[in-house]
């Protein structure tokens, strides 16, 4: 069997463990709705006295919000749950004849696939719900797929490091929660430390996608960087586990 048909064997195999779990699916359509809900009626309680720095509604920053968060922690999730349940298995694999790179490139296409899934049904979700029509909806569903393969890639990361399913999925909706915090922009923190902060760039990405309909360019590479960061790290421990023979 070549290289290809090695990937293309673990995309395929991947891809349809995740969208053949009827619970993966249920979450898929009912997690988005239910965050960007969550979120607007949380903040639209709130008084809009000037305290926050977000000109926009809060109603409209909390759905924004809501469909990041969805987005990001969705896709992370699995992005853990991949590495969890690869680990004895690729190690067999690399046995077997498969490469490391060979099996993390299955895995990132997966998380690439089931994050453009995700992204896809959080955008039509999104504009299900907002008031107002989304200004640019290719660059929102673009903007939300970024935000997806940044945690799914943290995900990785974190299913490699501590492979544990409770402790894993908390710390990662944990993180998806403190990281939105901070990219919210209801706060008025300095740029120094928000830059920092993985879903900064796609939650800006996203709020002025819908509210003006533009792509706010200065936050582009800055999310690709964390991309590839996430992506280098992941890829690296991921591979030294597998070569250790780690389960």
């Amino acid at each position: 069997m070549s290289a290809n048909q090695r990937v293309s064997a673990g995309i395929h195999a991947s891809t349809l463990s995740f969208f053949r779990e009827p619970l993966n699916i249920a979450l898929l359509l009912i997690l988005p709705a239910l965050s960007i809900q969550i979120y607007a009626a949380s903040l639209s309680q709130l008084p809009e006295t000037g305290m926050f720095a977000t000109v926009d509604s809060l109603t409209t920053t909390g759905k924004i919000t809501g469909a990041v968060f969805a987005t990001g922690a969705l896709t992370g999730i699995l992005g853990l749950f991949q590495m969890i349940s690869a680990r004895s298995a690729d190690h067999r694999l690399v046995i077997a004849g498969f490469s490391p790179i060979e099996l993390v490139i299955s895995r990132f296409t997966t998380i690439l696939v089931v994050s453009l899934a995700i992204s896809a049904v959080t955008t039509a979700t999104l504009a299900w719900l907002l008031s107002d029509s989304i200004g640019a909806p290719l660059i929102v569903f673009s903007s939300l797929a970024l935000a997806g393969i940044i945690y799914g890639l943290l995900g990785m990361l974190v299913g490699t490091i501590l492979p544990q399913e409770l402790e894993g999925s908390l710390l990662l909706v944990i993180l998806a929660d403190m990281d939105n915090v901070f990219a919210s922009g209801l706060f008025d923190i300095d740029e120094s430390i928000t830059q920092f902060a993985p879903l900064t760039h796609p939650n800006e990405l996203v709020s002025h996608a819908v509210t003006d309909g533009a792509l706010e360019t200065a936050h582009v590479l800055p999310g690709i960087v964390f991309v590839v960061a996430f992506g280098v790290l992941s890829i690296g421990v991921y591979t030294y586990c597998i070569n250790e023979g780690e389960d």
